[in-house]
Parts: structure tokens; C-alpha cells; sequence
């Protein structure tokens, strides 16, 4: 693959026009939001600081005119884009800076969440270097400083512990998950100059790159907490990661018996599923990354696009190799030679050739289940984790397992360990892998959303009044 250190003068040029061409895509979406959604979030200035609220609302029209202007202009004067949104970020920097003027300790923390909101959405609408985000950062934190220092009624030590050290944590966020989109927007411009030669499949590979990037607008859940207005955030970044899943409807297109049961322990998921066609084959996944909630959605979306390259960009469609190249990206992405970073993901990935007649597997931590011939087999997965430690970091490689199919349908099952973790029953143990064969023994024969069903009433009538402990992933398919 091209780097950007070893690229002709006309190759750098080419990069240059693209990641304009991409950043100006998100830029002109961020001014719009801007426009849009700014008034709206006068509601949240009306329950928070009742007693002012108008004329910080009138400020907030102000801003939507400058954003609307700043179209306008973009259209007329054709300036770069990322200045428009440098000034919309900056203005309403201002905005949400001066309401620190004005509110009591009581409203500290919902208009906190107001900034932080401003941060998260800076991060999925901008596309620049790390400077301008740090100048940026830098620009708000002063403003907040100069107004917060006008209002008597607050104390350093309480706006710290009511929110700032909250809002000092996602600044510093801000600027790591920009630069990691803006190097991952880079790295797949490189992919895509590399497979010129190829014009049909580099507009397919465009598309898929554009929803890649889209995936990353995901990393926007907030820090759990007990506070309503946080939680409506992390519903709104539920809805996003569902967005991005695969549909139902689509695996069924391409595998009519199929099922997936997919239980979240909180409201978003470190667990998902991952389906796509690839030419002739198809590609299913169950991946448990590390953690859950809100840390282990960051994960998922960065194992969601990482395996989208490996398969898109880099064409790679042996099981084993895909999480050869899956584990060297987790540990590239999240810098764990230099950071020490353990984070990774246990999968069970399986590749399906129909022309062939034949299904690949391999996995990390995460077993095969299937049944051929009445007869329930497992495939061990190899004990390596993607991502993390292990012995030392020395090369990992993973072993893949050929299945043949035969005349008689053959049922798969790929699965996390959430419900063989998952503590009830009479004596409040581990339902078991063991039980799970048991399980898929009795209802493999069964329709597939009726398989679903007994396997969603079977966890809820073991976990009875215990607690869910993790994500719950089951995915099963008939070939």
C-alpha cells in the first residue's frame, strides 16, 4: 500500500484534493447542524436557566444567521470549508461560554452536557489536523475561563465535581477521535490511489470507505451516569449504532435461514455482529470486544471498520488471515507498543463459499457450534485474543478450520459468552456451554425466528432475577 511519506508529487496532490474533497463533505454537514439544531437547544437554556434564558436564546439566533451566512458565502466565495466551521464552533463556544456567566451551581452540570454535546459533535462533523483542534480547544477553554470568573455564585472546586472534570475529559477525547478519523480518512485515500487500476471496484470501495467513516460518527456515547439528560444521549448514540448494523432484513436476503439474537447489557453494546457479501462469499462474525456500555461501543466501532478494510480494501477472504490482519490493526489503531493499551475482542468469523461448498472458520476465544448429520460438533476457536497482551506480543497467527458441507442443511452457531456467563438457574450458576449444545440440539430442527424465540425465552427464564452480566450475541444460519 502507498504511504503518504513515498508519494509522487502528483500522488500527493491527488491526495491533497480528496481529503479536501472528504472534508468539505463534513464540513458544510456540520454548518448545517449548526444552523439547525442550535435554536433547538434553547429547551434545554429554558429548564436550566429559566431566569435568562431569552436573551440567551436571542445569542443562539445569532448564531444560526452566522451559520446560514457562512453557507451563503461558501457558495459565493468558495473559501475552505473547515473556516466556516472554525468560526460556527468558536461562536458557539462563545454562547455556551457566556450561559457560565449566568447560571447557579444547580444548572452547572445540564449546561455542562450542553458543551459537551458541542464537543462530540465537533468530532463527527470536522475533518482536519490535530492543531487546529488543540487551537480550537484551546479558544473555548479560555472563553470559559474569562466567563465563568464573572460569576460569583460558582466556585473552581464545585464546577469540578459538578462537571468539569467531565468536560475537560471529552475535550481531550475531541481532539484524539479527530485525529484518529482524520488518519484513518488518510490511510483510506492511500487504499483507494493504490487500486486505480480497478475503476468499477474503486467506486464500490468509495461507497463502502464513506460508510466506514459515517460508522466512526458512533463514538459519540457519553459517560454512563445516572443523570437523565446524559442517558437521552447515550439513547440518541444507541440508535446511531443500530443504524449501522446490519439489518435483519438484509442478511435474510442473501441468507434466508438465519437468525440473530441480540441482547445489549446496557444501552449500547461492546458485543455485534458483523455480516457482508464479498463477491461470491459471505462473511458472518460474532465479536465480543473488551468491556461494555459505552467503552465497548468505541471498541465495536473500531473492529467494524477495520474488518470493512480487510475485506473491502484489502480483499483478504480467508478466515484465519482476516483476523491475522484484524488483530495487527486493533493494535496499530489503539497504539499498544507505545500505550500498553490491553483492549481487544474475542470473534468467531466464518466465510461461506456455496461454490465450493465449504465454510471457514476461525476464531479467537469464540468456539464453532454445529450440527451435521444430527451429530453436534465444536470447533474450538484458538486461545489468542485479538488485540491486548499475550507471551509477550509475539506474532499471532490463527488457524483455519475448512468444513465441508454435505447433502443434508448443516446449522452453525457463532456466539460471545454472555449467555454461557450469564449467572441463574435454581443454584445462581453459569448457564454453560455445555447447556447451550444442549440447547441448539433441541430447536436446530425448529424455523429460525422460532430457534430465536426459545433461546430469547430460555435466557429469561434462567437469568430470573439476576442481573445481566454481559452483551448477549447469537447468531445462527442454515447451508
Amino acid at each position: 500500500m502507498l504511504t503518504s511519506t513515498l508519494l509522487s508529487p502528483e500522488n500527493k496532490q491527488r491526495l491533497a484534493h480528496e481529503l479536501e474533497q472528504a472534508a468539505n463533505r463534513y464540513h458544510i454537514v456540520g454548518l448545517w447542524i449548526a444552523a439547525v439544531f442550535d435554536p433547538l437547544f434553547g429547551v434545554t437554556d429554558y429548564i436550566n436557566i429559566p431566569h435568562a434564558w431569552k436573551q440567551v436564546f436571542v445569542i443562539r439566533l445569532i448564531v444560526t444567521l452566522l451559520a446560514f451566512g457562512l453557507l451563503l458565502l461558501r457558495k459565493k466565495y468558495n473559501y475552505p470549508s473547515f473556516l466556516g466551521v472554525y468560526i460556527a464552533f468558536f461562536a458557539i463556544s462563545l454562547q455556551n461560554a457566556y450561559t457560565y456567566s449566568l447560571i447557579d451551581v444547580k444548572d452547572f452540570l445540564g449546561h455542562t452536557l450542553n458543551y459537551i454535546a458541542l464537543f462530540l459533535g465537533t468530532a463527527m462533523f470536522v475533518l482536519w489536523r490535530w492543531q487546529y483542534s488543540v487551537a480550537a480547544i484551546a479558544a473555548s477553554a479560555l472563553s470559559c475561563i474569562l466567563f465563568f470568573n464573572q460569576n460569583h455564585k460558582l466556585a473552581l472546586h464545585t464546577a469540578l465535581v459538578e462537571g468539569g472534570l467531565l468536560l475537560v475529559v471529552m475535550a481531550v477525547f475531541t481532539v484524539l477521535l479527530i485525529q484518529t478519523r482524520y488518519n484513518l480518512t488518510v490511510k483510506t485515500i492511500l487504499a483507494r490511489m493504490a487500486l486505480a487500476d480497478a475503476n468499477s471496484a474503486l467506486n464500490e470501495q468509495k461507497e463502502l470507505v464513506e460508510a466506514k467513516n459515517m460508522a466512526l460518527s458512533e463514538q459519540k456515547e457519553l459517560v454512563e451516569a445516572k443523570n437523565a439528560k446524559i442517558l437521552d444521549s447515550i439513547k440518541y448514540a444507541q440508535r446511531i449504532q443500530n443504524a449501522i448494523l446490519p439489518s435483519l432484513d438484509t442478511i435474510k436476503t442473501v441468507l434466508p435461514y438465519s437468525f440473530v439474537f441480540f441482547k445489549p447489557k446496557d444501552i449500547v453494546s461492546g458485543d455485534f455482529y458483523y455480516f457482508n457479501q464479498i463477491g461470491d462469499k459471505i462473511v458472518m462474525a460474532a465479536v465480543d470486544c473488551t468491556g461494555h456500555g459505552v467503552p465497548g461501543a468505541f471498541m465495536s466501532m473500531i473492529g467494524y471498520e477495520i474488518l470493512n478494510e480487510i475485506l473491502y480494501v484489502w480483499k483478504i477472504d480467508l478466515a484465519n488471515e482476516v483476523l491475522y490482519h484484524l488483530n495487527l490493526n486493533i493494535r496499530k489503531s489503539l497504539k499498544q507498543e507505545e500505550t500498553q493499551n490491553k483492549d481487544g475482542m474475542d470473534i468467531a468469523l466464518c466465510v461461506i463459499d456455496k461454490a465450493n461448498q465449504t465454510v471457514q472458520y476461525a476464531g479467537a476465544k469464540n468456539p464453532l457450534l454445529y450440527i451435521q448429520n444430527k451429530e453436534m460438533i465444536e470447533v474450538k476457536a484458538d486461545k489468542i485474543p485479538i488485540g491486548g497482551d499475550y507471551k509477550g506480543n509475539e506474532e499471532r497467527k490463527f488457524t483455519n478450520h475448512l468444513i465441508p458441507l454435505v447433502a443434508t442443511p448443516t446449522m452453525f452457531y457463532l456466539f460471545t459468552d454472555g449467555f454461557q456467563d450469564q449467572f441463574g438457574g435454581e443454584e445462581g450458576k453459569k448457564y454453560s456451554i455445555k447447556r447451550m449444545k444442549t440447547l441448539f440440539l433441541a430447536v436446530y430442527q425448529q424455523e429460525m425466528d422460532t430457534q430465536r424465540e426459545t433461546i430469547a425465552t430460555t435466557l429469561h427464564q434462567w437469568q430470573g432475577k439476576e442481573k445481566q452480566i454481559d452483551d448477549v450475541l447469537v447468531m445462527g444460519f442454515e447451508v
